[in-house]
């Protein structure tokens, strides 16, 4: 219910902002996206102790020589992702959780989550990952290749590689992108 009240604020303030085409994704009243006509802004709203940002940009159609916005979370938000995962699994959710340490690195620390898929950022990069071909991608990797529609969010051990994770999928033509700024270091 509380998540209604909040998409009609939400909607009542991009009507009066001339917004032309809206999607989001709320989870918990944290996290929206949306797109406008033309030039980029944030918008915030409280919710809950929260504040429920959204990122507008402003063009009616994805323009191949922009990239698509990366969303930027913390490790709340991320426990959150984890904790919907564990109830209700990737594909109700629609999130995929890509930790791209090296295996070394996470041999020595330990994964974040048991729902974080390692994949290291050298074979994402190397291999043109997120180019390839479903039934190729699942037989190098031994994962389901994300679709389009789901959110990819990277986590690494600072946030800086899962960022260039990040825009790696951007410039494969995922446009529901998150990345953990805060890294295995916070864990």
């Amino acid at each position: 219910m509380r998540s209604l009240a909040l998409t009609s604020a939400i909607l009542s303030t991009l009507r009066r902002s001339n917004v032309l085409a809206f999607s989001t994704t709320l989870n918990r009243g944290w996290m929206a996206k949306c797109h406008e006509s033309s030039s980029s802004r944030s918008v915030c709203f409280p919710h809950n102790g929260k504040t429920a940002a959204i990122k507008t940009r402003r063009f009616m159609s994805f323009d191949a020589n922009e990239p698509p916005p990366i969303t930027r979370i913390g490790k709340e938000q991320l426990m959150e992702i984890f904790e919907d995962i564990d109830n209700a699994g990737r594909e109700e959710t629609g999130y995929v959780v890509m930790d791209v340490r090296e295996l070394d690195e996470i041999a020595d620390t330990g994964k974040i989550s048991p729902h974080a898929i390692t994949f290291p950022l050298q074979q994402l990069a190397g291999r043109n990952a997120f180019n390839m071909e479903e039934e190729d991608f699942k037989e190098v990797f031994g994962f389901e290749k994300p679709s389009f529609d789901e959110t990819l969010v990277f986590s690494c051990k600072a946030g800086i590689r899962s960022m260039h994770a990040a825009q790696i999928a951007g410039m494969a033509g995922y446009t529901n992108l998150v990345n953990y700024s805060g890294g295995s270091l916070d864990w």
